[in-house]
């Protein structure tokens, strides 16, 4: 019998032992404050009022910011000017046009939005001479692979674009299921 009380005390001093080693590690585990901040993870965003991170808005340049740098890149002629601001005006419109039309899904807006880009870009090209239409595709070539880069191999505006090679000649990992 005397096993017995002893074998009890232990247990519940076994217990007693074991709380008080768990309390504290739960206690810790339920830590909330946040980590400070990765200067890398938080560049290009900004705070909300509750700490947040959130994303900055693009807002797309005025067609005459557009049309000045087209002017700086390609050396237009104040004709070429003339006749290039109307165009990069209506492209402003049908692009706020898309945007605003909310009866339209993600993937067709993608769609109408790069069909009126591609159409601006032959208005503009029609104006331009060969040399600066070769300047003005080596620039949008330089564009899309800075974008390729800053989406990480995600498809573009195009929607049906191939992700780049994965390193080394490793497989890329399988793609989650779509619902």
């Amino acid at each position: 019998m005397n096993h017995r009380k002893s074998f009890t005390r232990m247990s519940a001093s076994v217990a007693l032992l074991g709380m008080a080693l768990c309390v504290p590690a739960a206690t810790l585990a339920q830590n909330t404050t946040p980590p400070p901040p990765d200067s890398q993870a938080m560049a290009g965003q900004q705070s909300s009022p509750g700490g947040q991170p959130m994303m900055r808005r693009h807002h797309p340049p005025s067609p005459k910011r557009q049309l000045r740098h087209l002017s700086k890149m390609l050396n237009l002629t104040a004709d070429q000017q003339k006749q290039m601001l109307p165009i990069l005006q209506d492209q402003r419109k049908q692009m706020e046009s898309i945007r605003g039309n909310s009866a339209l899904a993600p993937q067709q807006r993608r769609q109408q939005m790069r069909a009126a880009m591609m159409d601006t870009h032959q208005k503009m090209e029609a104006i331009m001479t060969d040399s600066q239409k070769q300047q003005f595709e080596q620039d949008m070539q330089q564009r899309r692979q800075r974008m390729g880069r800053g989406m990480m191999g995600q498809q573009g505006m195009g929607g049906a674009g191939t992700p780049p090679p994965p390193p080394n000649g490793q497989n890329p990992p399988p793609l989650p299921p779509q619902q």
